[in-house]
């Protein structure tokens, strides 16, 4: 199937090795967020856990921090917070901003995820694109702007950054449902009809990107898997969702820590470490209350957004902290 919201724009592409380039910047501790939504009590929520660290961590979203926030003081107070740190260009920020109305949400979704679902995408961000907030030619030339991918030095650690995959912005190549071996929970929610994405493909991905760790965000669901290969451990972090529900029964977003201090933080979901990397995944915890309330006003029953998400906002995702913590990534208990 080719369409708006299935199609994947030429701009998309890059390669791995695009991710060789020296380190945007440097730093102790970093957390990735992506898939905040629009929510802008999760990003309450990430700025008080980034200023409880012992020191100041360096922050970057890695795309679809818009999305549900069409309510244009929701969209200026995201813009806002997202710009005061580091940012990488989502689906959604191209969509925005893009002269080619075919791209639609531009998630370039795989065939196995269902009409309706990319319909309703389709028209979250149409209506997204109409708000006034985007009246703003310096908002548009800032989202424009983004990069599509970052590389951070975290102490001795080279770490990529991209929103999909390492070969395009909005790529499932890091689905949970792609990876090897397979989940069969993951295959059967997500009707999974391949391809399936090896430990092989990733390693050489973080080869030719010359990184330690791979962090995205694009497919919705999190989890963490390392790949040993000579004599290395080589991780793969996607954090799902900071603004949405990730889990089965619980409200809060996922955001990924990594930090060359090795000690594990005390709200870790799940972690590891790699030879002086510590990478966990660790709770967004936003008012869930205003959240569904603010929700609920821009997106009533029988809108495109409540179609798709209101059954995530409450009651969360089949997934558990178990299925997200695959490989030898210890699950915190």
């Amino acid at each position: 199937m080719a369409g708006p919201g299935r199609v994947c724009p030429v701009a998309y592409r890059y390669r791995p090795e695009d991710l060789a380039e020296p380190p945007a910047f440097a730093c102790t501790t970093l957390f990735v967020v992506g898939g905040l939504y629009g929510n802008p009590h999760a990003l309450d929520a990430v700025l008080a856990r980034a200023a409880a660290e012992p020191a100041p961590p360096e922050i970057v979203f890695n795309g679809d921090f818009h999305y549900l926030d069409v309510d244009p003081d929701h969209f200026r107070a995201v813009e806002a917070g997202v710009h005061a740190h580091h940012a990488t260009q989502g689906n959604v920020e191209y969509a925005l901003v893009a002269d080619d109305d075919t791209v639609g949400c531009g998630c370039d979704y795989p065939d196995y995820v269902a009409e309706p679902v990319v319909v309703n995408s389709n028209l979250v961000v149409e209506q997204l694109r109409a708000s006034p907030a985007l009246k703003d030619d310096a908002v548009r030339r800032r989202l424009a702007e983004l990069p599509r991918h970052l590389t951070v030095l975290v102490g001795d650690h080279r770490v990529g950054i991209v929103h999909g995959d390492p070969e395009s912005l909005a790529g499932w190549r890091l689905a949970l449902e792609a990876l090897d071996p397979p989940d069969r929970d993951a295959r059967a929610h997500a009707s999974f009809a391949g391809p399936t994405t090896t430990a092989e493909q990733v390693v050489d991905w973080c080869r030719r990107a010359e990184v330690d760790a791979l962090c995205c965000t694009h497919t919705g669901l999190p989890y963490a898997q390392d790949h040993p290969h000579a004599g290395r451990r080589l991780l793969v972090a996607n954090n799902g969702c900071a603004g949405l529900p990730n889990f089965a029964g619980t409200r809060v977003g996922v955001l990924t820590r990594l930090s060359a201090d090795v000690r594990p933080p005390g709200d870790s979901l799940y972690g590891t470490t790699l030879d002086g990397l510590r990478v966990d995944a660790l709770p967004v915890r936003y008012d869930h209350e205003r959240w569904q309330a603010d929700f609920l006003r821009s997106w009533p029953p029988g809108s495109p957004a409540h179609d798709n998400y209101a059954t995530r906002i409450e009651q969360g995702t089949w997934l558990t902290v178990d299925h997200a913590a695959r490989g030898t990534v210890a699950v915190t208990r």
